[in-house]
């Protein structure tokens, strides 16, 4: 009896495991009569409930149909789980496929009513009908709108067929509770404005450690440049090798991650970060320094390209701002933790000991962002690549010369805006002066034995608080954009800068310098994300990318000029006058901004008046 029974539950597993192996299988090139046959062997196995008439040969794409048993009940969260399907092997379509199959562009209610409209059995009556007939989406709408309006794109994966296709989405809105148009369009638009927090946290989570990380950092500069007996010029050499490989590294980051996917670039870069961040502690001169900070620039030009894009895939024009704000706010949170710690850490162990304890917490990340972050590029077939995936597998053969003689040929149209124009050469000014007031000559200003002579703790202190001004006034400032617009906040911040620069040079005691500072990091909290928002509002959808790539490249190549330039003109007069030049460059450059703009609207109302 025992081996009666073993022998009849393997005959069970076996023939249990294979029909499970069957239905899971791509449906095959020919459906003969021994091709479906075979496919029907597992359910023999099964000893199915349902009557032999069931099990006669069908045409070749009725055998895939759910008329003759219903399916079993399927999950309604089906955003982030592209696995839900029942026994024959269909999936669902997740949230990210059906608007790519909508090929929708704004996400608005009525844009995605009418792209469900046209896969309705007639969409004109449709569009046109009584209110007591809801236009309902049918499996013909679905097949006629893949052979019209998508006939030349590759649709899912290569071996399904249009009524595949179909099939998966009439099971979709199935799962939504309803094959509607009003209803199913309540459900994709409710889902573009909510956030993928699954997806989210542990982006948010990684940007945080690594704010804290680069906020280590920031105190103990001054003290390596002491070290090393480097002067004001060269350790300006040093800020801007750091520039010059995020200016080099930005294009061919985004050739690379769009090539192999965020998460390896997540994972490595920090890797390059960490260990040119660990070579600083042990660096003995100018060249090793240099060599250091070009490692940690293009691991943060790879880094902060996979970031970006990560949170791209998982959100919608709908909820992009909401997604990104985050993983901001973390990362600012970070550096405003990090300052503190990495000046306790130099002063109680030591310079070299606090770098490659950076440089390990670095790797530490690395490696949780390989257990823990999820890719979240589509595939060809998959998520946002549901439609075109052929052609999107195409353009990974792009080379590097390719992307730089694409995005030369897409900026000079760009160019051609005035108001797009001004925008980016008022930001260019910020960075030269950013980076040469406060990334050069603000460290060692407040350092310096002469004049305020801070330790390192205390400089963490300082950093610790302009970040958190960052933190808790981004918001309101955000909402204060929204309200007012964007220019008034650019120049408004621009000139808020500009005259805390030339403030903190008058300064004498740490009670007004922290005045100033404070001043300072407000006018930079509004230009954090205004020049961004606003040249986004000047430009087309389709120029949005590149219009923001224009605007980050001339922000490095200001950063590479200001820390260059600044520190040899502190070399020639001091440290004070070269930090009240930078002020005053960024007042005259404001200045130059509110004439250039209010002379384009003179323009303009002139020409309304012709």
């Amino acid at each position: 009896k025992m081996v009666m029974m073993a022998s009849s539950l393997i005959r069970r597993q076996i023939t249990g495991r294979i029909g499970l192996y069957v239905r899971h299988q791509p449906p095959p090139p020919t459906r003969s009569l021994s091709t479906l046959v075979e496919l029907r062997l597992p359910i023999y196995g099964r000893r199915s409930h349902e009557s032999e008439s069931s099990y006669s040969v069908r045409p070749p794409f009725q055998y895939r149909t759910f008329t003759s048993v219903p399916p079993p009940p399927i999950s309604t969260d089906n955003a982030n789980n592209n696995d839900v399907n029942d026994g024959d092997g269909l999936k669902c379509l997740t949230y990210k496929e059906m608007y790519s199959l909508l090929q929708l562009k704004t996400y608005e209610r009525q844009e995605i009513d009418e792209a469900l409209t046209k896969l309705t059995s007639s969409p004109s009556s449709a569009a046109e009908g009584p209110e007591d007939q809801p236009p309902t989406v049918t499996e013909a709408g679905v097949v006629r709108y893949l052979e019209t309006s998508l006939s030349s794109s590759s649709v899912g994966l290569p071996h399904e067929t249009p009524r595949d296709v179909a099939h998966r989405v009439l099971r979709t809105l199935d799962s939504y509770g309803s094959r509607t148009v009003g209803d199913a369009g309540d459900k994709l638009h409710g889902a573009s404005e909510s956030l993928d927090v699954k997806a989210l946290m542990p982006i948010t989570s990684s940007m945080l450690l690594v704010g804290s990380c680069v906020g280590m950092i920031s105190p103990i500069m001054p003290y390596i440049v002491a070290n090393l007996d480097l002067t004001t010029a060269e350790f300006g050499y040093v800020i801007s090798a750091f520039g010059l490989a995020k200016l080099i590294g930005n294009i061919p980051s985004a050739i690379l991650v769009e090539r192999h996917g965020r998460k390896p670039y997540l994972v490595y870069s920090l890797l390059a970060v960490g260990a040119g961040t660990a070579g600083i502690g042990f660096a003995g001169g100018l060249d090793q320094l240099i060599a250091c900070r070009l490692a940690i620039g293009f691991g943060v030009a790879s880094l902060s390209t996979a970031a970006t894009l990560s949170i791209t895939d998982i959100s919608t024009p709908n909820n992009r701002a909401s997604t990104m704000a985050p993983v901001m706010a973390a990362f600012a949170a970070g550096t405003a933790l990090g300052p503190a710690v990495g000046g306790l850490l130099a002063d109680g162990v030591g310079l070299k000991a606090t770098f490659s304890l950076v440089g390990g917490a670095f790797l530490a990340n690395s490696v949780l962002n390989g257990v823990f972050l999820s890719e979240t590029q589509s595939r060809a077939g998959v998520g946002s690549r549901f439609v075109d995936g052929r052609e999107a597998e195409g353009k990974e053969k792009e080379t590097v010369g390719d992307a730089f003689r694409s995005a030369i040929g897409q900026w000079k149209p760009l160019l051609k805006n005035p108001k797009v124009r001004n925008a980016i050469i008022l930001n260019s000014c910020y960075w030269i002066s950013l980076s040469g007031s406060q990334m050069t000559l603000l460290p060692l200003l407040l350092t310096a034995p002469e004049g305020f002579a801070m330790t390192a703790a205390s400089l963490g202190k300082v950093y610790a608080g302009m970040s958190a001004v960052q933190v808790v006034g981004s918001q309101p400032l955000a909402l204060l954009t929204d309200k007012i617009g964007k220019r008034p906040v650019i120049v408004a911040g621009s000139a808020l800068v500009g005259g805390s620069i030339l403030a903190l040079t008058q300064c004498t005691t740490l009670e007004t310098a922290a005045a100033a500072l404070g001043m300072w990091a407000v006018g930079g909290v509004f230009l954090s994300t205004a020049p961004i928002a606003y040249v986004s509002d000047l430009v087309e959808e389709g120029e949005r990318a590149q219009a923001i790539a224009l605007l980050r490249t001339m922000g490095d190549v200001g950063l590479l000029l200001g820390a260059t330039c600044t520190g040899a003109l502190a070399d020639l007069s001091s440290i004070e006058g070269a930090m009240g030049f930078s002020g005053g460059f960024l007042l005259t450059a404001t200045t130059w901004y509110v004439a250039r703009e209010g002379f384009l609207a003179k323009l303009s109302a002139a020409s309304k008046l012709k």
